[in-house]
């Protein structure tokens, strides 16, 4: 069993002690009973067998398939073929069902959903199959039908009386009836009981364990036990005699009989008390075809037309309107021993588990207030005051509260629709007195602050005022509104005294007077203390210095450690109250009535209350997830989430509440507790989460967490394998941006060689032409030098002429030997050897070369293809070799003849090339 159920074990057992006498002694007072429609379902109408699962989520045999209820969620599993199920038995994940031609089981996939699985598939389709019963004894289940039980699944078969309408086991042997008779499973066989009158036990609807004997329930027999092979009547309660039974249930001391025609009778197998439960005082339905009790000892039972949950030991009763026509609960007294109760349709007594209407009452009862032993009663055409028995009415109505004033014992401030009115007291008793001038604010809210008597009033409309009245009351002297941004109008406030000070509940939060300011100010320290900054619409301090207030359609009480809380969704907005019958019970008005609480609780009844993550829903519906899915891997696309919990707690009237928390996602502490059962996330970041909840139970206490963890996947362009193609890619681009680089590295030095090639070559191109300018220059030297000598040659030729021999013999010797040796000068000058020697540097030995392969030029010819590689005009070669511009023709087509050169080709570009 769950640590929770335990706890609420112990809670419920401590419990029945302080509450059985008391109910049973206050018959008005009904049990908490909590009504499943099919409308509130949605399936079938029938259901007939209850299950609970380790989780504590209930599961119901219905037409319409297995129907199961979490707390908060109602969902329903079909069967093939949509046959109707008649019996479930839940075994850890997996729930075992028997339906009509039919039966299987339900496990969940790697998803947490809920598959179904055919376990008569192969049975012979001439037998008829319809499980009634779904029993386990060890590791074997075993599905009961009309003639026999299957074992696990159709193969194994055991045979029984034919007719067989009940079956049970206890102290883990399985007993069967049918129309021979009980007998008992011995040896894959069964056996007859001994003993045993067939006529007393043919119509048996339960056998359920009693003080190691059986407890064996017929439908219209009565209660037998057995035991040493004898068959004893048990004589409980006479009022089941006249019953036709149809199930029963056993916890503890409390044995559940249902009945096909009157709900169902709720039995103290100890003390012999019976209590009835029917349509009367909270069932929805009289059939009750299946009664079980869960975890929690709440009774659950299968209607013919609907389910209801009846909450035993719930600390709640309620008075309710559906049952009794008294109204909703507006207030109520305890005066003189006798409840009052004022509703929306008048004012009633209860006295000895009896209610009485009180005439002259009928309208809407405003307040209820006791001042010096008497009752005043306001309402809405009404208002009057009793003491003792006398009733005495007043010419005034719409009366909302009445309250006295310090120093003035014989006046008493009444607020109405209509503002402020005093009464005073005489010898004849208290009457109407005047109004209070400047008061003429509908008071809804009225405070008296003790030693000023300054006076609060307050309504939706025209806000909240403080009016300081004058010494002798009858008119207001000052009136002041203290409404705000923080505190703006448009909503009801109620005021109270909490600890000693003035206390304003609203929908803006707790706020207490600053009288050293004169003005409101938040009570920050009060709201820690209950349920934070948050809407209040009523508190109360009570005599025990517990503090009673609403938030959020729920009462609850602080004892400045725990907070409870009652009625959610029950109370009357704007007219929450609370009274006192004694120390132990308060009543509380509601929406149907009133509800009668048990406020004093063993220390170790609370119980631990889990929460569940039920269903994810992934992206956009794009996929679902159950309890106990694997963790999922979620792609980027649908990284939205939606959460679905519910906690175990079937009390809809005691509310729970969840707290959750995103781990992963940067939220640092748990979310404030809310009655909102999703959560929903969007756009998470790639990453891996854990999402946790867990939940508050009404009583304050906290119990485990529980989480479910997935991981966000990142967008493709930023998955392992994209970041891999990223690197690859980088590799890839700087792999091409450096040989790109080297490229242009070797493109730059390639044209900065090709530049020094170019500036070298233009260097040694104007070297060559400086130095060819140098042989021009040179050769022309040498020209000039040889005209100068051919000048002196014919000056001497002449002057050589112009002698005779006889005259100057000598001196014609010495001339003829200058000419000799001009003409030696001329024919072999140094210069012109060097000229050669330098073209050749130049030239790359051109001329040598010239000759090697052409050795058929004479040296003129030479000298021509020298000059003409250097680029030498006609007319600038003629003097260099002392010929005619003609006869420089006339040697270049001698050259070309030889060599060999057609008259396409350049003899200029031939020698260039050579």
């Amino acid at each position: 069993m769950p640590k929770n159920m335990i706890g609420m074990k112990k809670w419920l057992l401590s419990l029945i002690a302080v509450v059985a006498i008391q109910v049973a002694a206050q018959a008005p007072w009904q049990r908490a009973v909590v009504n499943y429609s099919r409308l509130s379902y949605h399936s079938g109408n029938q259901n007939w067998q209850i299950g609970q699962s380790p989780e504590g989520w209930m599961y119901f045999a219905n037409n319409n398939g297995l129907l199961e209820f979490d707390g908060t969620n109602w969902t329903t599993y079909p069967l093939t073929g949509n046959t109707k199920v008649r019996s479930v038995l839940p075994i850890g994940d997996t729930i075992y069902v028997g339906a009509l031609g039919q039966f299987g089981r339900y496990i969940r996939n790697a998803k947490g959903k809920m598959i179904y699985q055919n376990l008569s598939g192969g049975a012979n389709q001439n037998e008829r199959i319809n499980i009634w019963h779904i029993h386990r004894i060890g590791s074997d289940i075993f599905f009961q039908s009309d003639e026999a039980f299957y074992i696990n699944d159709y193969k194994t078969r055991i045979d029984c009386h034919p007719g067989v309408h009940y079956s049970a086991v206890v102290y883990n042997r399985l007993y069967v009836t049918s129309y021979k008779g009980l007998s008992v499973l011995v040896d894959k066989k069964f056996v007859p009981l001994p003993g045993i009158d067939i006529r007393e036990t043919s119509n048996i609807v339960g056998i359920l364990p009693w003080q190691q004997q059986l407890l064996i329930v017929t439908s219209n027999k009565g209660l037998f036990t057995y035991s040493h092979n004898k068959l004893q009547p048990l004589n409980i309660s006479t009022e089941i005699d006249n019953m036709q039974l149809s199930c029963a249930a056993l916890s503890g001391t409390t044995l559940a009989l249902g009945t096909m025609q009157d709900g169902v009778m709720l039995i103290d197998m100890t003390q012999h008390k019976a209590e009835r439960i029917s349509t009367n005082n909270g069932l929805q339905n009289k059939t009750v075809l299946s009664a079980t009790f869960d975890s929690d000892k709440n009774l659950w039972l299968a209607l013919d037309n609907g389910l209801d949950c009846v909450q035993l030991w719930s600390p709640l009763r309620f008075l309710s309107s559906r049952q009794s026509p008294i109204g909703s609960g507006n207030c109520s007294v305890n005066y003189q021993g006798s409840l009052y109760l004022g509703t929306n349709q008048g004012l009633y007594t209860m006295a000895d588990g009896k209610i009485r209407f009180i005439e002259g009452t009928g309208s809407q009862v405003l307040c209820l207030d006791t001042i010096g032993g008497q009752l005043f009663c306001g309402g809405r055409q009404f208002f009057l005051s009793i003491n003792g028995q006398h009733i005495t009415h007043y010419d005034n109505r719409g009366v909302w509260a009445v309250r006295p004033l310090a120093g003035h014992p014989d006046v008493l401030l009444t607020s109405s629709y209509w503002g402020l009115r005093l009464m005073r007291h005489s010898p004849q008793g208290w009457h109407m007195a005047e109004e209070v001038k400047g008061a003429d604010i509908s008071a809804k809210t009225l405070y008296i602050e003790d030693i000023t008597n300054a006076v609060w009033v307050a309504n939706k409309e025209k806000g909240l005022y403080r009016l300081v009245l004058s010494p002798n009351l009858q008119s207001v002297d000052s009136k002041k509104c203290y409404n705000s941004a923080t505190l703006p109008k448009g909503d009801n406030v109620y005021i109270a005294k909490v600890n000693g000070e003035m206390v304003i509940a609203s929908r803006q939060g707790l706020f207490r007077y600053d009288a050293s300011h004169d003005q409101l100010v938040n009570h920050t320290s009060l709201e820690e203390q209950l349920d934070g900054h948050t809407a209040y619409t009523y508190i109360f301090q009570a005599p025990d210095g517990h503090i009673w207030y609403a938030t959020d359609g729920a009462m609850h009480i602080s004892d400045g450690k725990r907070h409870r809380s009652y009625l959610n969704n029950c109370l009357m907005e704007d007219f929450e109250s609370v009274s006192f019958t004694d120390r132990q019970q308060a009543v509380i008005g509601t929406e149907d009535g009133f509800a009668l609480l048990y406020t004093q609780q063993p220390q170790d009844s609370t119980r631990t209350i889990q929460p569940y993550i039920r269903r994810i829903v992934i992206g956009n519906n794009a996929d679902t997830l159950y309890y106990k899915a694997e963790q999922p891997r979620i792609s980027w696309a649908n990284n939205s989430i939606r959460f679905e919990y519910s906690a175990n707690s079937y009390d809809p009237s005691q509310p729970v509440r969840f707290s959750y928390w995103l781990e992963g996602s940067g939220e640092q502490d748990w979310s404030p507790y809310t009655r909102l059962h999703i959560k929903e996330y969007t756009n998470l970041p790639e990453g891996q989460y854990t999402f946790h909840v867990k939940v508050i139970s009404p009583d304050g206490t906290t119990g485990n967490d529980t989480g479910f963890e997935f991981t966000i996947l990142p967008p493709w362009y930023r998955s392992w394998w994209a970041y891999t193609l990223y690197i690859i890619s980088i590799m890839v681009a700087i792999y091409a941006l450096y040989h790109r680089i080297m490229q242009s590295r070797q493109q730059l030095i390639k044209e900065k060689d090709e530049q020094i090639e170019n500036l070298e070559e233009e260097k040694l191109q104007i070297e060559l032409r400086a130095r060819q300018d140098e042989l021009v220059r040179s050769r022309m030297n040498v020209v000039r030098k040889n005209e100068m000598l051919q000048e002196i040659k014919k000056t001497a030729v002449s002057i050589n002429n112009g002698l005779s021999e006889e005259n100057l013999p000598a001196i014609k010797r010495r001339v003829v030997r200058l000419i000799g040796q001009i003409d030696t000068n001329i024919e072999h000058d140094d210069d012109l050897e060097a000229f050669r020697n330098s073209f050749d540097s130049v030239h790359h030995n051109f001329l040598k070369t010239l000759g090697e392969h052409y050795p058929q030029l004479s040296h003129k010819e030479k000298m021509l293809c020298a000059y003409i590689r250097m680029n030498l005009m006609s007319k600038e070669i003629a003097p260099l070799l002392n010929i005619s511009i003609r006869g420089v023709e006339i040697a270049r087509y001698r050259i070309r003849q030889k060599l060999a050169l057609s008259q396409k080709e350049s003899l200029t570009d031939f020698l260039q090339a050579l």
